[in-house]
């Protein structure tokens, strides 16, 4: 059921504007800078995807700059084009394109994470003060700045009220029709009695499926592909830290324990459950939701929708140690004094998140319910047969 919020476009633009205004501080200003025995350094945003890309982990210098620059700013970008054009209250003149645009921004808020990544250098400020100095700089106050002015802008940003500004189509006088499709884009839904159903929305010209196509067989894939990597992702080093020549490979569990030790319980948590709790969840969570589906079941459905909202919205925040192996890479390069690299495990670490996020938006929820009424007949007719059997 939907409930209108409070704010609306007025409210959303300043704060769509204050978050562009953040995001160019961010890339003109460093992030944190820090002092090892009188040597000092500061990273930019950009800095650790270079150092990255500069020790051969391509992979991950990609991934970091797609969920960390593009991605943001791309999202903003957008949001603005079409608020500005909704802000005098009357449709815009280019509807389709307006739709489009919009819809894009839509597509990549998930994949737009700034707000990991703060968390990220929370934690890698928390790993640095055991040998460093470390300190934020304008850039890491202005990261802070833009997730607060992105959140008030998400909490205005009320999405069905947005679409129904672009293009709102009024009640129709004529009989409803009995076969419907619903756009999962803007959410319009479309009446197809009479001829084949469109192939795509009128108004955001998003592609229309009545359900998602073979969602169950791509989605077993990724979560294989998912499950194989989650092995090397927990065996092998994500990162190497030398200090004064003395160091050794760090897995995901041995850098909790390392916080835990230092006292960081608080932060020990967070990483044990975003890196490592989380994707648990996930691959266990949509293999349920696979094997539920596949053997037409009718339990928990409710339960299982619910867990699959969870999980579709929580996936992002375990990209929380890729972006500290980032950060620490870019601001720990001293030489012989101290040195930070990123090792293989962290591409497959990366790899998991990635895989699951993708899975979890692939995979159709509305699957199941059809499945379980399908095998619904079924199941009642065992039943009858059963109860003639011990009658």
């Amino acid at each position: 059921m939907f409930r209108n919020g409070r704010g609306g476009v007025r409210h959303a633009l300043p704060m769509a504007v204050a978050s562009a205004l953040m995001l160019l501080l961010i890339a003109a200003n460093p992030l944190m800078g820090v002092n090892i025995q009188g040597n000092d350094r500061t990273s930019l945003v950009t800095t650790g995807v270079e150092i990255l890309a500069d020790q051969g982990m391509w992979p991950l210098s990609l991934l970091v700059g797609a969920l960390v620059l593009a991605a943001p700013f791309a999202r903003i970008m957008a949001v603005i084009a079409v608020l500005q054009r909704l802000h005098d209250g009357r449709p815009p003149a280019r509807v389709r394109e307006t739709a489009r645009l919009f819809a894009w921004a839509e597509k990549l808020r998930p994949w737009a994470m700034l707000d990991v990544f703060l968390l990220g250098l929370l934690v890698g400020y928390s790993r640095l003060k055991g040998f460093a100095n470390a300190e934020f700089l304008a850039g890491g106050l202005a990261l802070g700045g833009f997730v607060l002015a992105g959140t008030l802008m998400d909490l205005a940003l009320d999405s069905r009220r947005v679409w129904q500004a672009i293009d709102h189509v009024p009640p129709s006088d004529a009989p409803a029709p009995r076969r419907w499709i619903a756009c999962t884009v803007c959410q319009r839904v479309h009446g197809c009695d009479h001829g084949p159903a469109p192939d795509r929305c009128t108004r955001c010209h998003s592609r229309l499926h009545p359900r998602e196509p073979n969602s169950l067989e791509r989605t077993a894939a990724l979560v294989s592909a998912g499950a194989v990597l989650y092995i090397p992702a927990n065996l092998l080093p994500v990162m190497t830290v030398v200090n004064f020549g003395q160091g050794a490979p760090s897995t995901i569990l041995s850098g909790v324990h390392e916080l835990a030790e230092a006292g960081l319980w608080p932060l020990a948590l967070l990483v044990f459950v975003a890196s490592v709790a989380v994707p648990v969840l996930k691959l266990a969570g949509l293999g349920w939701f696979l094997l539920a589906a596949r053997r037409r079941s009718a339990a928990r459905l409710h339960a299982r929708t619910r867990l699959y909202r969870i999980i579709d919205s929580i996936g992002r925040w375990s990209n929380i140690d890729v972006f500290m192996i980032a950060i620490l890479t870019a601001l720990v390069q001293f030489g012989a004094v101290a040195s930070v690299r990123a090792d293989p495990g962290a591409i497959a670490f990366a790899g998991v998140v990635v895989l699951t996020m993708i899975a979890s938006h692939i995979f159709d929820p509305r699957v199941m319910w059809d499945r379980a009424e399908e095998g619904a007949p079924d199941a009642a007719q065992n039943e009858q047969a059963g109860m003639m059997r011990h009658g």
